[in-house]
């Protein structure tokens, strides 16, 4: 049986910034990280954007070189996933067959797409997007198919849309809800968005939930439940990701809507944490457990279970935040804006930029800014953590012109 100080269990980002953090913290100690993939730890938003369109090569996705790793004595074991994890002896097994022995382990697996179990789910020329080389076969397609139906029209399924038109394919956007992010956009700036995604050649079909694929030995067509037939070359299906916690609940972890954690990123056995798109976690602003799939949230925790690996007291303390870059709108998220009663509009969409407000209450929820400069973000999320009421201000908020900071 091998053995290592600090395993960290997954191959993306919260077990690199994990890992980054031990060897600075415990020079020299042994750490091992481990994932399914056979590739270093690499950068996933590209994979939709800047790769897809081959602006970034596979390389340039690394968030290090192997060297980064050899100079700080971190083992790395690509292509052999943990199978089984045992708290009580400290160990785990590989689908080699290999045992690790440890002291403290990081369980930090990600997510999986949702896969839709409809006829025809098998044919070929169906995509989901998670890896490197789920972005290249895509990319194939597009290279030799001039029509793409993306079913889902979330972040994902719209970033997909814009890269793919941007490389010259007809792109149909299918949508189970009646408009495009319908839970945090009203009626009038979800058709602001669709309106913009139009004009670069998008079509977009909303209300219609997919009935099946069609096609003999591939996709040549999607069925909605309404009898809507879409003709395509390809399709790509982005209706969001489960979190990949059978090991976890194999290892008795405490396991509901993820792997529950404490704010220090300890899970419910001693000696085990865990980070990224897997874990439940208290918000530290909301006082609420939820389970986030952005990257700063894999970032941030990744580096806070390190920390209290080390022994190093850390608590997590992160406002959620979120981007996105659909043509040439740059979209930036904080905050959550779940139990919001109403949204202020502070600028307008016919400027070059504004600010989506989400108040409850006549309190500062969230905020989503759409081609923003960042010199408004720091005031807003203070006024967010400071539950600041702003009953009798919608004057104020609404003037891109006032000084946030008078508000403080």
């Amino acid at each position: 049986m091998r053995s290592t100080k600090y395993l960290l269990i997954g191959g993306g980002l919260a077990s690199h910034r994990s890992a980054g953090i031990l060897a600075a913290k415990d020079p020299g100690a042994p750490i091992t990280l481990v994932s399914k993939e056979a590739r270093l730890p690499y950068d996933r938003p590209p994979l939709s954007k800047e790769f897809l369109r081959g602006e970034k090569t596979e390389a340039e996705l690394a968030y290090d070189p192997r060297a980064f790793f050899e100079e700080r004595k971190i083992e790395l074991v690509l292509g052999d996933p943990a199978l089984e994890i045992d708290p009580a002896q400290k160990r785990a097994v590989l689908e080699s067959g290999t045992v690790i022995g440890f002291d403290k382990a990081l369980i930090a697996t990600g997510g999986e797409p949702i896969r839709l179990d409809l006829p025809g789910s098998s044919l070929a020329g169906i995509h989901y997007l998670r890896t490197v080389e789920d972005a290249a076969a895509i990319r194939l397609d597009a290279a030799r198919g001039r029509r793409a139906a993306v079913v889902g029209a979330g972040f994902i399924g719209m970033e997909l849309a814009a890269s793919l038109a941007s490389l010259g394919v007809s792109v149909t956007v299918i949508e189970t809800f009646p408009r495009i992010w319908a839970r945090f956009l009203d009626t009038r700036l979800s058709a602001y968005v669709r309106e913009c995604c139009e004009k670069k050649g998008i079509s977009f079909h909303t209300g219609e939930r997919l009935r099946e694929f069609a096609g003999e030995h591939r996709v040549a067509s999607v069925l909605t439940e309404s009898g809507l037939r879409i003709d395509c070359d390809f399709a790509c299906v982005g209706v969001g990701i489960r979190p990949s916690v059978e090991l976890a609940r194999s290892a008795g972890l405490l396991v509901d809507n993820g792997i529950v954690v404490d704010e220090r990123l300890a899970s419910s056995r001693p000696d085990i944490y865990a980070a990224g798109d897997a874990v439940n976690f208290p918000d530290p602003v909301t006082g609420l457990r939820r389970r986030v799939e952005h990257w700063g949230h894999a970032e941030y925790g990744g580096q806070i279970a390190g920390m209290n690996m080390a022994g190093i007291d850390a608590r997590y303390d992160l406002l959620s935040y979120a981007w996105s870059d659909i043509f040439d709108l740059h979209l930036e998220f904080a905050g959550d804006e779940s139990g919001y009663d109403r949204t202020l509009m502070r600028g307008s969409p016919g400027d070059s930029s504004f600010i989506v407000l989400y108040l409850a209450r006549d309190v500062l929820l969230a905020y989503l800014a759409v081609n923003a400069g960042s010199r408004e973000f720091p005031k807003l999320q203070k006024l967010i953590r400071r539950g600041v009421s702003l009953a009798g201000k919608d004057g104020e908020l609404a003037d891109p012109a006032f000084d946030l900071k008078t508000l403080l």
